[in-house]
């Protein structure tokens, strides 16, 4: 079953793992990466407006985890990444106040939160405000597990009702940039992590999974996502 589910999640997690014939990161690449970080680092550090400082937090953020995509695709496919550039934009990154973090248990590189938090300090009510949130909820959650979503590595009872709360403040929402199926996916997960850990009432969590799995066969009957919530959430 839980080999089943193992591979339910990575399907989930997009991950291409098709062995490239070239370097993830180009020379070109690897100069715009790091010219438009420099640049967004002082927008966050000057006079600007909140909101602008914000949506610069924002941006640094998704910029990094674009950049952590490929450098974890080259892990992926091939046990390590590989080339010249790519080894000086890691060596690079880590001698700024970008410094990369790998996992201790997947060896796959984290997502750096902290540029979303400082977002939405900023600006929490902002436009750019929920796709902080989204992205603080999607990227804590598929960084806590290797490959069982009801045994996070190191999350606290704290930490997992942030997430709770995070994903009910997303469920309404109609924003094209959020994923309204996975914002109910991860929600699910973490109402059945508090299920098992007793973090909340066990009643509470059980109607919340119930209603969660209700609203998945009615939206996405089909969902690979929903198949992974039914076996989870079996006796």
């Amino acid at each position: 079953m839980i080999v089943r589910i193992a591979a339910a999640i990575v399907l989930l997690l997009g991950v291409h793992c098709a062995v490239c014939a070239h370097d993830a990161i180009g020379a070109d690449a690897r100069k715009a990466y790091l010219a438009k970080l420099d640049e967004l680092h002082r927008v966050t550090q000057s006079g600007a407006a909140a909101t602008a400082r914000a949506t610069a937090w924002l941006e640094t953020g998704r910029l990094l985890d674009e950049i952590r995509g490929l450098l974890n695709e080259d892990i992926i496919s091939h046990g390590k990444t590989q080339g010249l550039e790519t080894s000086v934009l890691i060596n690079q990154l880590n001698s700024s106040v970008h410094k990369l973090q790998l996992s201790a248990q997947t060896r796959l590189y984290l997502s750096d939160l902290a540029p979303y938090r400082e977002a939405l300090k900023l600006d929490p009510n902002g436009r750019q405000a929920p796709l902080a949130r989204y992205l603080l909820l999607k990227n804590h959650f598929y960084d806590s597990f290797a490959d069982n979503p009801l045994k996070p590595f190191n999350q606290s009872s704290e930490q997992l009702q942030q997430q709770i709360a995070l994903g009910e403040s997303l469920l309404a929402l109609r924003d094209p940039a959020i994923d309204s199926e996975e914002v109910h996916f991860i929600l699910a997960m973490h109402y059945l992590q508090a299920l098992a850990s007793n973090a909340l009432p066990k009643a509470k969590a059980q109607s919340r999974i119930a209603a969660l799995q209700k609203t998945f066969r009615a939206r996405w009957p089909e969902s690979l996502r929903l198949a992974t919530i039914d076996a989870l959430a079996a006796p």
